[in-house]
């Protein structure tokens, strides 16, 4: 197969072929359509691609329209299309929770901050095909050159909070909402075979000290680029993206994951790059939230 970067094919100036799928983009707004994009004024549908597929060649990388924001080698690439939705490629990794399933369950508790709107998904070949609406505004990463004190410290508290809010969700054991498996890969321990089941995820935890006498749900990956603000900052309300990783953790994983992941860093442009993740860790700590990262790094290597 193409790699993952290549998923979406140029059918014509208004049509695209994405996995099995057809997307096509049409003036005005039309009933039918699978979203709109009001800024546009384009409505975009996705239909059953026919057999065999209509002609195609490759996705112009300087197009207008459908731009690659994300790219992780061969395993999962995301899209802007137009202004009002993404789309997400990814290869499955079998027996795990499908972030649509996730965002399904966080959008039934209503937790009281924004989430993108599922629009479609589709399987084919072992890989996923995720659309997903745009929340509003603009990545923290993005922002946090343009904020004052006042609300870098808002956003690590909101985000404190988010944490608290989703810690009262509570688990039978480790993995996603649906019983499956959930995909975090600090947990596995470093040159082992990425073996995401329960018992596995379940055992490193033991090892290192925490207390898995219950397990509450955590996003796992709340780096400042899965943080959507507002573009100028006013009711402090965010927005969270890309819950792949979110699941069920012993409540010692919540503050130990700030305290370990590079991943959730500032870009590296910003001069305090570590800023960010280590006030959440410490406001974390304040409020009860225990720390393994000394522990995790004699069990990691």
């Amino acid at each position: 197969m193409d790699p993952v970067r290549e998923s979406i094919k140029q059918v014509d100036k208004n049509t695209w072929l994405i996995g099995t799928l057809i997307l096509h983009r049409s003036s005005g707004h039309s009933d039918t359509a699978t979203w709109y994009d009001r800024d546009d004024d384009l409505s975009y549908t996705l239909t059953d691609a026919p057999d065999p597929a209509p002609p195609f060649v490759p996705l112009p990388p300087d197009h207008p329209s459908i731009v690659l924001v994300y790219d992780a080698g061969n395993r999962s690439a995301v899209w802007s299309l137009g202004n009002s939705a993404f789309c997400k490629v990814k290869v499955r990794v079998d027996d795990t929770t499908r972030e649509a399933t996730t965002l399904g369950f966080v959008q039934k508790q209503q937790p009281g901050f924004d989430t993108p709107n599922i629009l479609h998904q589709a399987e084919h070949d072992g890989r996923s095909y995720l659309f997903l609406s745009r929340v509003p505004g603009r990545t923290l990463a993005n922002a946090w050159p343009t904020l004052d004190e006042k609300w870098k410290r808002h956003y690590v508290n909101a985000v404190v909070e988010i944490c608290e809010t989703l810690a009262c969700w509570k688990g039978d054991t480790i993995g996603g909402v649906d019983g499956k498996n959930v995909p975090e890969q600090y947990l596995i321990k470093y040159g082992a075979d990425y073996n995401y089941r329960a018992e596995n995820l379940l055992q490193a935890c033991q090892s290192m000290g925490m207390d898995c006498s219950e397990f509450v749900f955590y996003h796992a990956d709340l780096g400042p680029g899965n943080i959507i603000v507002e573009d100028i900052p006013d009711t402090g309300s965010v927005g969270i993206i890309d819950w792949e990783t979110a699941g069920y953790f012993p409540r010692g994983w919540i503050r130990t994951k700030f305290r370990i992941s590079s991943g959730l860093d500032l870009p590296s442009s910003v001069e305090e790059e570590h800023w960010w993740r280590w006030e959440v860790q410490e406001s974390l700590g304040v409020r009860g939230f225990e720390d393994f990262s000394k522990e995790w790094e004699c069990w990691w290597y």
